[in-house]
């Protein structure tokens, strides 16, 4: 017997100014708690699986050429300055006390228990109690980074597979199209008149 193969749905994203909004709120609101705000930058700038952002540790991050970098696989990115700042405040944040002090590596987010990070599924849940929609918000960081870069630039940064880089380019284009003939249309149609 011969079972059909179902696609997956098209996660969907928001729009790009909510985008833009909450990553403003994630480096910047200083009530929102510091975990919050790093996992949810590295998520709305970078597209992030939680699985990875919640395994990061201070071996991600570095500096080249006086700039600090972080590598989500093998390439060094090279961090804003006020989303480096926040990474550099979190790594601070932690103890180094007991267990933790002779641990050469530090995991930028920690579990409850010595030497596990915390897992995905807390962190996602810090972030939706914070208004900050995972699924949504990785499609469109991803959509926007597809937009700008090739697909072979694309997928050694964030840790990509080239054929998911290219169908995360397929999407933008699709998505691209989809605008400009939303706006061809707008433009096309008479304007009403409001006086």
């Amino acid at each position: 017997m011969l079972v059909p193969h179902r696609s997956k749905a098209e996660p969907e994203g928001i729009d790009e100014d909510t985008h833009w909004d909450l990553l403003q709120q994630c480096l910047h609101d200083e009530d929102l708690p510091l975990d919050v705000r790093a996992a949810g930058s590295l998520l709305l700038l970078f597209g992030q699986h939680l699985t990875h952002v919640s395994a990061l540790t201070t071996g991600h991050l570095g500096v080249q050429d006086s700039h600090h970098t972080i590598r989500l696989d093998s390439t060094p990115i090279r961090l804003p300055q006020t989303l480096a700042t926040l990474l550099t405040r979190l790594v601070e944040q932690q103890p180094r006390q007991g267990w933790s002090g002779n641990t050469p590596v530090t995991l930028l987010f920690p579990g409850s228990r010595p030497g596990t990070h915390r897992s995905a599924s807390s962190l996602a849940r810090a972030l939706s109690r914070h208004g900050i929609p995972i699924r949504p918000s990785r499609a469109t960081a991803l959509i926007q980074l597809a937009e700008e870069m090739p697909p072979a630039v694309l997928a050694p940064l964030p840790g990509l597979h080239v054929i998911t880089a290219l169908q995360w380019r397929r999407r933008a284009a699709t998505d691209w199209t989809a605008y400009l003939q939303a706006r061809q249309q707008a433009i096309g149609r008479p304007r009403q008149n409001t006086s």
